[in-house]
């Protein structure tokens, strides 16, 4: 079995596979950061709650407490990340470094052509698999809204907030949103600040007007102070500290309970 991607749906992929696989490959062309699970008895996304570190001071800390945890994943055939940490989405998954170690997933290069029964890979190797999981993500397509509607003209629509649009004021977009450790938590307050501004129209019109004021102002800054790859799949990614602030801030600011 060949497992092509190693983010973190492919690695999940792939560690479910061993109990089931004659074998696991997995294909990748950049090398990735892992963070475990669980970091000293706690879920890896729920340590730094409080002030966040700034950004540089919690690349460098985190890196090295990694280091001590998980290892080099190189060692296991993965490329050096290209990237620091948090600069694109890490590989939250303590157990995929645990089977490569053990021999159970091997790492290969990216592919480079399929041959008949056989996938060739771009260091000029080729195996043959019965079975191959494409885990290489997937693309923003919303083809039942007008895209004009989404300010679409890059990579993502460009939403206030990846919610508003700033050309129908009935238009929400719920869910367009990446972040390391974001969660169902901050889903939820997107809906919530969505509720919350339909109800200020009705009962706070001042309120609903200086959101509207920030609607169509300058969006503010939700990358953290992190310099994200400029990949497609980050096109609407945020920080997560950032981003709930914002939203939180602008709850507080409509001051009616939806």
């Amino acid at each position: 079995m060949l497992v092509i991607g190693a983010g973190n749906s492919g690695c999940d992929i792939a560690v479910d596979a061993v109990h089931h696989a004659a074998s696991v490959d997995l294909s990748v062309r950049r090398g990735y950061h892992f963070v475990p699970k669980y970091l000293f008895g706690k879920p890896a996304d729920t340590l730094n709650q409080g002030r966040p570190l700034p950004p540089r001071i919690k690349q460098a800390v985190d890196s090295r407490v990694l280091r001590m945890f998980t290892g080099d994943p190189t060692r296991f055939g993965f490329p050096e990340p290209d990237h620091r940490i948090y600069e694109s989405h890490p590989i939250v998954n303590s157990l995929v470094l645990h089977h490569l170690g053990h021999g159970d997933i091997h790492v290969r290069k990216d592919v480079d052509r399929f041959d008949g029964t056989g996938v060739c890979f771009v260091d000029g190797s080729r195996s043959d698999y019965d079975l191959v999981v494409l885990a290489t993500g997937y693309r923003l397509h919303y083809p039942f809204v007008e895209p004009a509607l989404l300010d679409w003209t890059g990579m993502a629509p460009d939403l206030y907030l990846n919610v508003f649009s700033r050309r129908d004021p009935n238009l929400f977009v719920l869910g367009m949103i990446e972040a390391s450790g974001i969660g169902w938590q901050g889903r939820y307050e997107q809906a919530e600040l969505v509720a919350s501004v339909i109800k200020a129209r009705e009962v706070a019109p001042a309120q609903a007007a200086a959101f509207d004021e920030h609607l169509h102002g300058p969006p503010p800054d939700l990358s953290g102070g992190y310099h994200y790859l400029g990949l497609e799949r980050m096109a609407y990614y945020v920080n997560k500290d950032a981003y709930r602030s914002a939203v939180r801030t602008e709850i507080e600011a409509l001051g009616v309970q939806p």
